[in-house]
């Protein structure tokens, strides 16, 4: 019978596992009526077989249940994880009633205990069941032999089942047929095993964790799954058998590793908790140890081109990399590779020793034996030895490979210059040069020759080297040996020659054999010219005053036999190493040529000595001939403007005044046009003086500044900042010095004279009623500080100390407002008249403690209002700058509060 618990009223914590008391609904409703555990229709005995569920299962209820939702729950009692959605039956039906079993449920639940209950009300009170437990049997052994795998090709000779390799071709196919009751997600693992009995089995995993799909339930068909030919073909080919061993997961667990026994008869591939088909299919086992499709050799750097495949050594430079392509690998195997091809003989590159299944074998083709195949086909091939092997060696099919000539480097000459040779330049032989190349540790021989044209006109050829081995040197420093020059002097004059080399490589030692490098072309000059320094046409023995360059100059080159075939170039150097730009002119037969340069080549090198030179090319020569250097001194110019200000009086004028107490924001500076001013130019205007304490005080009006093209014509301006005449003292001299570098460098060659000025500065005058004596002063009765006579309109006016202080802002004596009044709060206001001993341009002060109400007025000489300041926050500092024109003579101040009024600063 199915194992049935009673269901405790109270739920326990500690034995919740085969009874319902771990429940939500009892949890929540510890009255719930216990009915009967559920009766299901396929269950025999606590056992549900495959048999039994193939014809559908329902489970009965208590027949006192009522009409109420009923709700079925499931777990596995092994397998906690293993979840399943409640059923709910809404059928509405009253007592016995019939509820399905989704056919998944018990499939899941193959070889573990299902346990079941159900939920619901009895006379509308809540009730739970007691628990059912079933144990859900997989599909028994006279049911394994039709579930079984089978190798499609095994046949059944003299009795027994067969496996013959030779029957087919290609990979085997296995079917593993798919069960009755298989759901979509239901997992299959098989594996095939030969040499069982030995201490360590051959396997292959045909698959492992396919997960069936509705199309593959609908079909209705085998499912099908490979062995490749390549793992059969490396076992055992005789006196042995393959099994076949499937199982399957239903639980949609995971798969866990497989158990590890030494008993061969029991020993498995499939995970340990696959539901195992019992059956294991066994047939003798004839192997076919040849492998078919083996793919050719691939040398990765080679590339397939018109037909055939093709190796550029640009790519080799440090060898190849020659592939096994598409070769099933298993471990054990052996991959040993071979290279061959005209005149040389097959020779092994190596083998590769397989560690796991899968892995590429691959080999190192070495250079210098790419090297021996330079313009010739290569053959690749590579035999399969593997560990059952009882016949020959598979061999691939041979990769040939056409090598492609290197690309060697270009020879050279040392002493030739953009390829002309010159054989005024040097005495001695001349030096030729070739870099071997990548492939320099594989040459045998060199060879090198000139060809060209002899000077009486016919084809000229002379051997430099011939059959010469190349030596550790040459292959480490390349091949470096000498022409003898007069080789060089039979060839006709401005003629073109090439010089050739050639190398054979690996064991080749003809000519026949060898590797051309690409021909280096020149061009041979023999002769020279003597040319004398130029002149400059208004110069005085090489100095030159720039005023008379103004509109420019003009450069005359005269030397002996010029001809119209020479280019004459003049070279006028700048102060910036660099040289003026001027087009070269083609010489003429009365020895003379002249050479145009802008009044900007003087001006830029005043105060400098340019080298001037000029270069003659002839169709002959690649190196143009240069002649003796003119060093032209060019003097600083005399014509020179002192700066002005515009604000000075009178203008432009030494010692004038420049009062900045008459004019407002900053002044303007002016530097009248000179002749020499270009834009582009940098210049500077330096401005020094006296500060406030007596010490010198400088600063830059402007440096390094561009002038611009409008400046040229109008001259340069800019302002002079207020903030930096304020710093000046008063009725001192300012003198201000203009430079300018003419070359747009930063380096100043041109200074003008200077331009001194008097300079009247607005004056800081400061009260901090330090010299005040303290004191108590109503209304009508006058307190005399340095600056000011304070008055109060009404109320009392004091003299002391600020309470509390205000940092920077009260320091010592302060004006106390509204004193005596005996309150904290507001209090009537009161009105001070602050009169100036002196009328000033600005004023600034602290007003403290002014909590509730401050207004400050500013009156001018004749009483009239010039401002006010109001809405002033607690502790402002109060800043006030008369109207233009107008000077501050009173302030007058309005507070409700004791406030105080210090740290003031006077300017005029």
């Amino acid at each position: 019978m199915a194992k049935q618990t009673s269901t405790p009223e109270t739920p326990s914590s500690t034995d919740n596992a085969s009874t319902p008391q771990n429940l939500e609904s009892i949890t929540a409703q510890p009255q719930a009526l216990e009915v009967a555990a559920p009766i299901i229709s396929s269950e025999l005995y606590g056992t549900i077989t495959t048999e039994a569920m193939k014809k559908g299962s329902y489970l009965t209820v208590d027949s006192r249940m009522d009409r109420s939702d009923i709700i079925v729950k499931f777990r596995i009692e092994e397998e906690p994880d293993i979840t399943f959605e409640p059923i709910v039956d809404s059928s509405g039906v009253s007592g016995t009633r019939e509820i399905p079993i989704p056919l998944k449920y018990l499939t899941r639940a193959m070889r573990f205990t299902l346990v079941l209950w159900y939920e619901g009300a009895v006379g509308g009170k809540p009730a739970v069941s007691l628990a059912k437990y079933v144990t859900v049997n997989f599909y028994p052994a006279e049911q394994s032999k039709a579930l079984a795998p089978k190798l499609r090709d095994e046949k059944i000779v003299e009795n027994t089942p067969r496996y013959d390799m030779h029957d087919h071709e290609g990979d085997e196919k296995v079917d593993i047929p798919i069960p009755d009751l298989a759901q979509e997600g239901d997992k299959i693992y098989c594996s095939v095993i030969t040499t069982q009995f030995e201490k360590n089995p051959a396997s292959y995993l045909v698959v492992y964790g396919y997960a069936l799909t509705l199309e593959d339930i609908k079909a209705g068909q085998n499912l099908e799954f490979s062995i490749p030919r390549g793992w059969l073909a490396r076992q055992k080919p005789t006196e042995e058998a393959i099994t076949c061993h499937a199982g399957w997961i239903t639980s949609g667990l995971p798969a866990e590793p497989p158990k590890d026994t030494d008993n061969p008869d029991e020993k498995t591939f499939l995970p340990a908790n696959a539901l195992d088909i019992q059956y294991r299919r066994t047939a003798q086992f004839i192997g076919d140890q040849g492998l078919e499709d083996l793919q050719p050799p691939h040398l990765r750097q080679s590339a397939f081109f018109d037909d055939k495949w093709c190796l550029n050594p640009e790519l080799t430079k440090n060898g190849g990399d020659v592939d096994a392509p598409e070769l099933d690998t298993y471990a054990g195997d052996q991959i040993c590779f071979y290279v061959s091809g005209p005149g040389y003989g097959s020779k092994s590159l190596g083998c590769v020793e397989i560690q796991n299944d899968g892995e590429q074998a691959s080999v190192k083709l070495p250079r210098c034996v790419i090297a021996c195949f330079f313009n010739k086909p290569m053959a690749l091939s590579y035999t399969v030895r593997f560990p059952n092997l009882m016949g020959p060696e598979p061999q691939s099919p041979e990769r040939v490979v056409n090598v492609l000539k290197p690309k060697l480097s270009q020879s050279e000459i040392a002493e030739a210059t953009h390829g002309k040779v010159n054989l005024n330049i040097f005495s001695e032989d001349a030096t030729a040069f070739v870099q071997i190349g990548d492939y320099a540790t594989c040459a045998n021989y060199c060879w090198a020759w000139i060809t060209g044209t002899h000077e009486h006109g016919s084809d000229y050829r002379s051997d430099i080297l011939i059959k010469e081995p190349v030596t550790e040197d040459w292959m480490n420093k390349g091949v470096e040996t000498f022409i003898p020059r007069d080789k060089l002097q039979k060839m006709d004059d401005c003629s073109d020659f090439e010089l050739h080399f050639a190398f054979s490589f690996c064991e080749a030692s003809e000519r026949s054999d060898a590797i051309e490098t690409p021909a280096a072309k020149f061009h041979i000059i023999q002769e020279d010219l003597v040319l004398l320094q130029p002149t400059v046409d208004k110069a005085q023995d090489n100095e030159l005053e720039p005023w008379n360059a103004r509109d420019g100059l003009e450069v005359t080159v005269s030397y002996l036999r010029m001809s119209g075939k020479h280019e004459i170039a003049l070279c006028w150097e700048r102060p910036n190493g660099l040289y003026w730009t001027l087009e070269p002119q083609p010489g003429s037969r009365e020895g003379v040529v002249k050479f145009l340069l802008p009044a900007e080549a003087v001006i830029e090198s005043m105060g400098k000595t340019p080298k001037i030179i000029y270069t003659v090319t002839t169709t002959c020569r690649e190196k143009a001939q240069t002649s003796l250097p003119l060093n032209l001194k060019i003097n600083l110019p005399t014509r020179l403007n002192a700066p002005n200000v515009l604000e000075a009086t009178p203008p432009e004028t030494q010692n004038a005044i420049l009062d900045t107490r008459i004019f407002a924001g900053n002044a303007n500076s002016h530097e009248d046009p000179m002749w020499f001013l270009r834009a582009g130019q940098k210049c500077w205007l330096r401005a020094k003086g006296t500060d406030k304490n007596d010490s010198p005080y400088t600063f830059d009006i402007y440096a390094d500044r561009t002038i611009t093209p409008q400046e040229v014509t109008e001259g340069v301006g800019y302002p002079v900042l207020r903030s930096e005449l304020d710093k000046l003292k008063d009725n001192t001299q300012l003198t201000l010095t203009f430079s300018v570098a003419t070359d747009a460098s930063l380096n100043e060659n041109v200074v003008c004279p200077s331009r001194t000025l008097v300079v009247r500065v607005i004056t800081l005058v400061t009260e901090d009623f330090t010299t005040t004596l303290p004191g108590y002063f109503p209304a009508g009765s006058p307190a005399q500080a340095p600056t000011m006579t304070i008055t109060a309109r009404s109320g009392i006016v004091g003299i002391h100390a600020a309470s509390p202080a205000v940092p920077g802002m009260t320091s010592g004596n302060a004006i106390a407002l509204s004193c005596s009044t005996g309150t904290e709060g507001p209090t009537p206001s009161q009105s001070v008249d602050l009169f100036l001993k002196r009328e000033y341009l600005r004023v600034r002060f602290a007003f403290t403690r002014n909590a509730y109400y401050g207004v400050c007025y500013f009156y001018g000489r004749n009483g009239e209002l010039l401002g006010t300041r109001s809405g002033l926050p607690v502790n402002s500092w109060v800043d006030f700058s008369a109207p233009d024109g107008k000077l501050i003579s009173k302030i007058s101040v309005v507070s409700q509060q004791h406030s105080y009024l210090d740290s003031f600063q006077f300017y005029y």
